[in-house]
C-alpha cells in the first residue's frame, strides 16, 4: 500500500520537477554566471587602475570584450546553423512518415497512426521547410552584401 503512494507521489513530482523547478535552475545558473562574469571583470578594472591610474579605462575595456563579429560572419553562421537543423528536420520527417507508411501497410489502416505521423513526420518537414527558405533567403542575402562590396 505505501509503495503505490511512493510510487504515485513520484509520478507526480517528476514533472512538476521538469515543468518547474528545471526552468528557473537554468534561468538561476544564467543569471548567476553574468553576475561572476560582470563581478570579475570589475575586479579587473580595479586591479588595472591601481597597478596604473594614467590606463584609459575605455580602451582596454574595449581590448577586454571578445572582438565582435561582423555581419558577415553572423549570417554565415545562422546561415550554417539553418542548413543544419533544416537537413536534419527533413530526415527525420521523411523517416517519420516513411515509417506511419509502412506501419500503416502492415498493420492496416489505424486512426492512432495519424497522430504519430502529424507529430513526427509533418511537423519536423514543416519546419525543414522553413529552415531551408530561410537559408536560401539569408544566401540571398550575402551575395547582395558580397555585390555591395
Amino acid at each position: 500500500m505505501n509503495y503505490v503512494i511512493l510510487i504515485s507521489i513520484i509520478e507526480s513530482l517528476v514533472p512538476i520537477a521538469i515543468v518547474v523547478v528545471l526552468p528557473i535552475v537554468i534561468v538561476w545558473f544564467y543569471y548567476r554566471n553574468k553576475q561572476l562574469e560582470a563581478t570579475k571583470r570589475s575586479e579587473i578594472i580595479m586591479a588595472v587602475i591601481e597597478k596604473n591610474p594614467e590606463v584609459d579605462i575605455q580602451e582596454f575595456l574595449n581590448k577586454l570584450n571578445s572582438p565582435k563579429k561582423s555581419y558577415k560572419e553572423q549570417l554565415m553562421t545562422k546561415m550554417h546553423k539553418e542548413m543544419l537543423w533544416g537537413t536534419i528536420c527533413l530526415i527525420v520527417g521523411a523517416t517519420g512518415i516513411l515509417a506511419i507508411i509502412v506501419l500503416s501497410i502492415l498493420q492496416g489502416f489505424y486512426k492512432g497512426n495519424i497522430g504519430i505521423g502529424f507529430v513526427f513526420g509533418v511537423v519536423p518537414l514543416a519546419v525543414s521547410c522553413g529552415l531551408l527558405v530561410a537559408y536560401n533567403n539569408a544566401k540571398k542575402t550575402l551575395e547582395n552584401l558580397k555585390d555591395n562590396d
